[in-house]
């Protein structure tokens, strides 16, 4: 018989992912799920309420109800209520352990008559910051249940002797007296776990396409969730690695579960006699790791969850002794561990027997078969196989392969910013982890003829099942850089171009830099949280050689900086921005003007597209990266067109590259606490004009003619004119003889640009001639004289 109790429970545990995936019109309404009612005519919400929390709902309209989400799913898919459990059961993988469910525990007998009351009430004094004896704790977390309520804390502080101490802190009632306070006792079994994700400003809810990470402890599981939250929901228990039993474990019902253990290295125990002589506690043997404290606990969570129906699977963990006693997910995080290589070794698993293997079914060669999840070798039976015997050797059993064998799974994930599938951990083969490229492909087709007996003919089926079980488990490494950070508060933006780089300010003052330096880094972030997003801009590091321009350029980018010189005129250019988020380049000074001109179109691209070599379909890539100038020179811009791209910032002094090491999360955490809250990463219209364009003015290489027609301007006699003909300034402004002037008209060019730099407009004469001239805007008056006997040149510039 199956235990319809069991599945009510695994079902309700998941009920904030389940129900909505049945009803799928329908809205979160405080504890409730409203939707329209698909067995029905019903076109309104409100009738139609499931409760989350309990499980029961009801159609107010037809008087349908049912008391538990097994009812409800026999309602909606016409089922009789034991089919329904039977295929719920079989959905968390309780089939055959749901009819064995474990007897209820007994009564919990009371040792205190003050009981806790989950939630805290709303509108109570707020907990006390310290307590009676310990003093104000050093670490405080605050746990939560699905909607944010507050459930209580767990406190630890920090002893005389250097130990630690940990004390739950619960809002409690005294059953006789019926007073409530905060009171310095365990919640009543089975205790809450703690779920870092539930005590976010934005609170996340449980994700049943996720995996559920198990971790020891508080501190872990917010060092867990700051990285993997990508992959991953992350709890952990209160009370250690004896208090397993006394936690709920029923929201981790039905789903995939890695539990990483704590890596201990006790030893045996000395015996009296030992202690009687004084023997040193180290003489003893270390204890095998399956008697090591965190992965005994590690073994009784799994045999729990299996109870539940959840797929589990354990964490490798180095032997004891090779690791510091106790070293865990925290202190991997210290050592300097990132994201990537966390959940590379989190994934690095052993299988936990599930409680109710399930038999292989027979089936024709070449069918296609249900997924095993019993034992180690049962997802062979998913494997294509050939109709006289042996696997085909195609790309989908390339992807079976590594999504399932225990050696290869959680080995292979797809790099969104870098567009490439890597190698979260050193492979079977023996390759490093990174890029997975045309050499891993050739090992791994070798063991596959080697360990499965399939020998791939060709580079396809393998590149092919390759990219397949890549894009399953996506990462991006800049965006989960740049989510785990927390900003502290102090606002740093506005002066790391003074404090680190040593800017000053040449033309308009520390307003420039301070608007600069704040923008260039919110545009950072923006590129990478919201690829292609407008971003024409760039800064231009000015100083002499060996100031640390290049160095900070590449402290900023981190392991996400290049500098390679770019051929703008070829789709290299384009292949060499791929997992770059900061681009130096270089020598502003030594581009030419139809350098400039490239640089400028490259930079203001959003997004980028070409064909890589042998392959057959076109890349559209959003641009991720943001460039950065260099240059040892003041003056540089030899166009006078398009500078607004470009903000000059002026290196004085040796860059202070030590703090900006110490300011680099800083400041990206505050610009993305300031791209989060809609700041714009470009100057507006009035900034532009009065702040940053005197700025890039002041960069121009002088054209020594713009000084001699503003002194000819500027002259007395013609003070009366308005209207200034081309001819006249060549010939009068320039004295340059007719007979000089080229025929490819580049003086005419010059001219029209410096006319322009001093605000004039060209515009042409509506009567007579009808010729080309220059004015001031709002300008009215007599037209200048042409040379006597001079030909007006009335042609277009």
């Amino acid at each position: 018989m199956i235990d319809f109790k069991a599945v009510a429970q695994a079902a309700l545990a998941q009920a904030h992912s389940l129900v909505p995936a049945w009803l799928p019109d329908g809205q979160r309404e405080g504890r409730e799920w409203s939707a329209l009612n698909p067995n029905r005519a019903d076109s309104r919400r409100g009738s139609f309420k499931i409760n989350l929390e309990s499980g029961t709902w009801c159609d107010f309209s037809i008087g349908e109800k049912g008391g538990d989400l097994v009812s409800l799913f026999a309602y909606l898919q016409g089922y009789g209520q034991a089919e329904a459990a039977k295929r719920l059961a079989e959905q968390f993988g309780m089939a055959s352990a749901a009819s064995t469910a474990a007897p209820a525990p007994a009564p919990q007998k009371r040792r205190s008559d003050w009981v806790p009351v989950v939630p805290v009430p709303t509108g109570i004094v707020p907990a006390p910051k310290s307590h009676f004896h310990r003093g104000e704790p050093e670490s405080r977390w605050a746990y939560r249940d699905a909607d944010g309520n507050l459930l209580g804390y767990v406190c630890r502080f920090r002893t005389s002797d250097g130990g630690k101490e940990v004390l739950p802190l619960v809002f409690a009632r005294h059953a006789v007296s019926e007073e409530r306070k905060w009171h310095w006792m365990q919640w009543d079994e089975p205790r809450p776990l703690y779920w870092p994700q539930f005590d976010q400003p934005d609170l996340l809810p449980l994700r049943a396409d996720k995996y559920v990470l198990v971790v020891e402890g508080e501190k872990c599981a917010d060092a867990a969730f700051r990285f993997l939250s990508t992959w991953a929901d992350v709890c952990t228990w209160s009370g250690g690695s004896k208090a397993v039993d006394k936690a709920d474990w029923s929201p981790l019902a039905g789903r995939k579960v890695i539990i990483w253990p704590d890596c201990d290295s006790k030893r045996e125990p000395l015996s009296r006699a030992e202690k009687d002589a004084g023997a040193d506690p180290l003489s003893k043997p270390l204890l095998p790791a399956s008697k090591q404290p965190g992965t005994a606990a590690a073994e009784r969570i799994a045999t729990i969850l299996r109870e539940h129906g959840a797929e589990v699977r354990i964490t490798i963990i180095p032997e004891p002794g090779e690791k510091p006693d106790g070293w865990d997910v925290a202190d991997a995080v210290e050592e300097g561990t990132d994201a990537t290589g966390l959940w590379g070794f989190a994934r690095n698993v052993r299988e936990v027997q599930s409680a109710a293997p399930r038999a292989s079914t027979p089936r024709a060669a070449g069918a296609s078969r249900p997924v095993m999840r019993g034992g180690h070798d049962d997802w062979r039976a998913e494997l294509i196989s050939k109709p006289r015997g042996g696997y085909e050797d195609c790309y989908q059993n390339v992807y079976l392969t590594l999504k399932h064998h225990p050696e290869w799974a959680g080995i292979v994930a797809f790099d969104e910013f870098a567009g490439r599938a890597v190698k979260l951990r050193e492979t079977p083969c023996g390759t490093e982890p990174g890029e997975w490229d045309a050499y891993d492909d050739q090992r791994f087709g070798l063991w596959l003829a080697q360990h499965m007996g399939i020998v791939i003919k060709g580079d396809g089926p393998v590149a092919a099942g390759v990219a397949m079980i890549a894009r399953e488990h996506r990462f991006h490494p800049v965006r989960e850089y740049l989510t785990s950070l927390k900003w502290d508060g102090t606002a740093r933006l506005d002066y790391w171009l003074e404090e680190c780089m040593m800017a000053k300010p040449v033309v308009v003052g520390p307003g420039y830099l301070r608007i600069a330096g704040r923008k260039a880094l919110i545009g950072a972030v923006a590129r990478a949280m919201q690829p292609g997003c407008k971003l024409d801009s760039m800064l231009i590091f000015e100083g002499g050689q060996g100031r640390g321009k290049s160095t900070a350029i590449r402290i900023l980018g981190g392991d996400w900086f290049a500098d390679t010189q770019l051929d703008l005129q070829s789709k290299d250019a384009y292949m060499s921005l791929k997992g770059v988020w900061f681009y130096e380049i270089g020598e502003m000074d030594s581009f030419n003007r139809a350098d400039t001109t490239r640089v400028k179109g490259f930079v203001s691209s959003a997004t980028d597209r070409y064909r890589e070599p042998y392959q057959r379909r076109e890349v559209v890539q959003p641009r991720q990266q943001v460039f950065v100038g260099t240059t040892n020179q003041s003056e540089y811009f030899k166009d006078t067109t398009g500078n607004r791209r470009f903000w000059p910032v002026r290196v004085e002094g040796m860059v202070d590259l030590n703090r900006l090491r110490e300011w680099r999360d800083q400041l990206f955490a505050e610009a993305m606490h300031r791209y989060q809250a809609g700041e714009i990463w470009h100057p507006t219209r009035d900034e532009q004009e009065q702040i940053f364009k005197p700025e890039q003015d002041f960069r121009e290489v002088p054209d020594p003619w713009h000084s001699l027609i503003a002194r000819y301007l500027k002259q007395p006699e013609q003070a009366m004119y308005s209207e200034f003909f081309l001819e006249d300034l060549l010939t009068k402004a320039l004295s340059i003889a007719p007979d000089r002037l080229g025929a490819a008209r580049q003086e005419a060019m010059r001219v029209a640009a410096i006319m322009s730099r001093l605000g004039y407009e060209k515009r042409r004469q509506t009567t007579g001639e009808r010729l080309y001239y220059y004015t001031l805007p709002g300008e009215r008056g007599a037209p200048a004289q042409a040379n006597d006997g001079g030909r007006r040149d009335g042609s277009p510039l």
